[in-house]
């Protein structure tokens, strides 16, 4: 984050400079300059050059963008629901509590100039633009009206999320492989002695656990976040145990139980506001995501410009085309 901030006053700086030392000055726009946005040594720049150029780098991922704005806008013109700039500024919060964490490495709180920054930041590292960006909050705030007009949590649901998250839970480790070969090395490197945590570092090629010695996060016995063979076998093992080789789709998990954590000392009705409102902020994207993708599909859309319309049914054909319902 300093580093940008320095970038930032560097090219501010430059910019002093190069102004004081050509003299620059901004004149008001000739009659004669025609639809020019800049003149550089007596050439102009056209806008429908400029416009021409910024078609071909955001053209399609603008209009996507917009394509689904319009699908979230027309779902609330049709149930006749109401959003406000306020209802927009909420998404926007809501993206930027995300991104930026209320306090830095120190503990230090980051200003609202920080947190922007690090919204800027993390646009520029995705490719993004601002005006994505916003469009998307946008969007966001359409599709959240929709969903919470009927959404609804039932008193199963809320005991359900409270088992999940304060009853019984598994930690352990796993070495994921999707070939035979690497499967037996796991085995017979576990067969020699090897510990399960470097064996998991070598062999495993799950890329987010294997780093960490193949540990997953805490997990309860209903916790749909992972696979139902992985987890019944887990709640079946003692402390310390090795499982034989399980498969889950394609690949072949090695599971090895750390430990059980006992259920939190916790009442549920103590916690019970808690729980809804965690189940909401899960559930509710969740949601959004479902309808903004069945509005895309089932949209009648013709791109009319020619070279957006071959990049896109390009992308259509190749089925690459951007999640229309992700955001940073």
């Amino acid at each position: 984050m300093v580093r940008g901030a320095q970038c930032g006053n560097r090219n501010a700086s430059l910019l002093a400079v190069f102004v004081a030392v050509v003299g620059l000055t901004w004149p008001a726009a000739r009659a004669s300059d025609g639809d020019a946005v800049a003149i550089v040594n007596g050439r102009p720049i056209s806008k429908r050059e400029m416009v021409d150029k910024l078609m071909e780098a955001h053209g399609l991922s603008i209009m996507q963008q917009l394509i689904v704005l319009e699908l979230a806008k027309a779902e609330t013109r049709r149930l006749k629901l109401t959003v406000t700039d306020a209802d927009v500024q909420r998404e926007f919060d809501r993206a930027l509590a995300r991104i930026a964490p209320p306090v830095d490495a120190k503990g230090q709180a980051l200003t609202d100039a920080e947190k922007q920054q690090a919204l800027e930041t993390l646009l520029r590292e995705r490719g993004l633009t601002m005006t994505e960006f916003r469009i998307g909050m946008e969007r966001n705030a359409h599709l959240r009206k929709v969903v919470e007009r009927d959404f609804r949590v039932t008193e199963a649901t809320l005991r359900e999320e409270f088992a999940r998250r304060y009853g019984e839970r598994a930690e352990a480790r796993h070495i994921q492989v999707g070939d035979v070969n690497g499967l037996h090395e796991a085995l017979n490197r576990l067969e020699a002695g090897e510990d399960f945590a470097a064996v998991a570092r070598a062999v495993s090629q799950n890329t987010d656990t294997a780093p960490e010695g193949g540990r997953l996060p805490p997990f309860a016995f209903n916790d749909e976040g992972l696979a139902p063979a992985l987890r019944e076998a887990a709640f079946t093992m003692a402390p310390g145990e090795v499982s034989k080789p399980i498969r889950v789709g394609p690949w072949w998990h090695i599971l090895k139980l750390e430990r059980r954590v006992p259920p939190a000392d916790v009442r549920f009705e103590d916690v019970r506001a808690d729980v809804e409102r965690q189940l909401r902020d899960q559930a509710i994207p969740q949601q959004m995501n479902r309808l903004i993708t069945e509005l895309f599909r089932k949209a009648e859309i013709r791109v009319l410009d020619s070279d957006l319309r071959a990049k896109y049914e390009k992308l259509l054909k190749e089925n690459t085309l951007t999640d229309p319902a992700a955001t940073p």
